[in-house]
């Protein structure tokens, strides 16, 4: 659809568009504004499906004796049909015998809608986009307003780097493209800076689906490096919407797909190695070695770890420097437990001058180490195991990270845990301590990151309850910190996670990239979700289709990614069933033919 040129002259306001290609569907009415318009449907496109159908009209404005062309792109809502006779008391007394009336049932309906703005483009002189704009006046009354088509859509975005349709809109199945550069330089075709994003909704919504396509989208810029942090093996296994036979879905081979293809690096955390001192005493106190000394209770254990983790970060070797977890030898435990001993008697003191060391408790942890002598090194060269990269040929944590930072790699790295009640707090401590170290010395050497950072079930770490426990508590502030601190090092995050009220606010205010998928239309949930896209915006997406019946997972999107949008109106996206269908849809990006 491209209509013609649509002028408004400085005297008479009269609308003289017209389309060679597709009939108008309505004409705009009043009031308006320069971002919310009144239109009326005109009686040939009753019958079309309208609801959040994307539309066009063309205005032409002067300003210093010059016409400037504008294109706006708008997306229809608020529908209402009326008809003043069935308002009418006595004509209802009427019908109410007889039905519809002659003439007037149906013949006499007015149907008025309301355009909301998602982008204003400026044309030059052929009708090609020039950059995006905003417009100056309402537009007058009496303008048409065209159905948008796919080429319409391509022609407003054609310039723009990092296209990827991620989905459809749900009134007329247009694709919807976005905009996912990397992170690098704009010159370069990146955003110039790391985006911060976050995907809300509830179980069964279709956040995963949507997050592993947006990465597919991401990982089709080569310059962009990965990692998916997979705290329950959904990425990993590449399982998506299991047992829903509705969706046919696989990351795989999304990324097997790209023209430039990717390889994607599957890992768990038995085939890294890690690295820090509270990670290696966590896993300890998990294995009950705390609590065979004597150390009873999560508080008394606690501590006793952290006393631990503080000695080993002051081991050295003989030239002084710090000597890594994986280097402890035999000879190490038992200088170890000995000043374990020690503290057991300042956390146990009873009598007031005891001597750390001298006091029983001292006495009994020593006592119970050497009569269960033989278990105790057993848990302790199980657990070394876990930080050494032979014979397993274990890669370090750091290392793998620097693969995504330096190589641009793709890795997913899973830390499922079959049969664990608690949750795993301190392997994303480990995580998130060596992304910062090794983002900070690439920074320190030179060198910028491009990255993308996925964490996939955010609300377990990142939820009120993480404060429960201190690791949790721990976890949560390092992630807080982490999105302010690597955005600026060119490293992005992306959270998938099922509530918003209690998620961590310095978490929610640093993400410019909202997307709500269903499941927030009541509760505490609401205000905020309310407060982000409007009260017209929070209406359209109550008005959102149910995935569980319809099989279809829709979303509303705001922020810099919304490739159509110049004006900050939420955008609706509803997801790809198959990946036949995104990879069809993205013929630029994907080996169709390969497929």
């Amino acid at each position: 659809m491209r209509p013609l040129r649509e002028t408004r002259e400085a005297l008479s306001l009269r609308s003289t568009a017209a389309s060679s290609v597709a009939a108008p569907i309505a004409v705009i009415g009043s009031p308006n504004s320069t971002t919310h318009f009144t239109v009326d449907i005109l009686e040939t496109a009753r019958d079309r499906a309208l609801d959040h159908a994307w539309v066009v009209f063309e205005v032409t404005e002067r300003f210093n004796g010059k016409a400037y062309r504008k294109r706006a792109l708008c997306q229809l809502g608020g529908i209402v049909t009326r008809n003043r006779w069935h308002e009418d008391p006595v004509i209802r007394a009427v019908i109410k015998r007889q039905g519809a009336l002659p003439a007037l049932s149906g013949e006499s309906d007015l149907t008025a809608a309301q355009l909301s703005a998602l982008g204003v483009f400026l044309l030059d002189e052929q009708g090609r986009v020039v950059r995006r704009t905003t417009l100056s006046t309402p537009p007058p009354s009496g303008t048409l307003v065209y159905p948008a088509d796919a080429a319409t859509l391509q022609d407003l975005v054609h310039t723009e780097p990092g296209i990827f349709y991620a989905g459809q809109s749900p009134g007329d199945g247009l694709p919807v493209p976005l905009t996912l550069r990397h992170f690098g330089p704009t010159e370069q075709g990146g955003f110039g800076e790391a985006v911060m994003l976050g995907i809300f909704g509830q179980t069964r919504s279709g956040k995963s689906i949507l997050a592993a396509q947006l990465l597919a989208g991401f990982a089709a810029n080569p310059h962009m490096g990965i990692l998916v942090i997979d705290p329950q093996g959904e990425f990993g296994r590449d399982r998506f919407a299991a047992g829903d036979h509705r969706v046919d879905f696989s990351i795989r081979r999304l990324l097997a797909g790209l023209r430039r293809r990717r390889e994607v690096i599957t890992l768990t955390t038995d085939d890294v190695a890690m690295e820090g001192a509270e990670a290696f005493t966590e896993l300890l106190r998990r294995a009950g070695f705390f609590d065979s000394l004597g150390f009873k209770g999560a508080n008394k254990e606690r501590e006793a770890a952290e006393r631990l983790a503080g000695m080993l970060a002051e081991l050295a070797d003989s030239s002084g420097r710090r000597r890594p977890i994986r280097d402890l030898t035999a000879a190490d435990l038992p200088l170890l437990v000995k000043d374990l001993a020690r503290f057991a008697d300042v956390i146990y003191a009873t009598r007031p001058g005891t001597v750390p060391g001298e006091g029983q408790r001292a006495a009994d942890v020593l006592a119970r180490y050497h009569l269960d002598e033989a278990r105790l090194r057993r848990l302790w060269d199980e657990t070394l195991r876990r930080f050494r990269t032979e014979p397993d040929r274990r890669q370090p944590l750091s290392q793998v990270i620097q693969q995504v930072l330096a190589d641009h790699a793709i890795v997913i790295l899973s830390f499922a845990q079959e049969n664990v009640a608690e949750t795993p707090y301190f392997l994303l401590n480990e995580i998130l301590t060596r992304l910062r170290q090794v983002i900070h010395r690439s920074f320190q050497d030179g060198r910028a990151s491009n990255a993308l950072v996925l964490l996939d079930e955010a609300h377990l770490f990142a939820g009120e309850h993480a404060d429960d426990t201190g690791d949790g508590a721990r976890t949560r502030s390092l992630l807080a910190q982490s999105i302010r601190m690597t955005g600026k090092y060119g490293v992005g995050w992306m959270f998938i996670t099922q509530t918003l009220h209690d998620f961590d606010k310095t978490i929610l205010r640093q993400l410019q990239v909202k997307i709500f998928g269903q499941g927030f239309k009541l509760g505490a949930d609401r205000e905020y979700v309310e407060t982000e896209l409007g009260r017209e915006g929070f209406a359209r997406y109550c008005s959102l289709p149910d995935p569980k019946r319809t099989g279809r997972y829709t979303f509303m999107v705001t922020g810099p990614i919304v490739a159509l949008g110049s004006l900050g109106t939420p955008l609706v996206l509803q997801g790809f069933r198959s990946v036949d269908d995104l990879m069809r849809a993205n013929g630029h990006v994907f080996d169709v033919g390969g497929a």
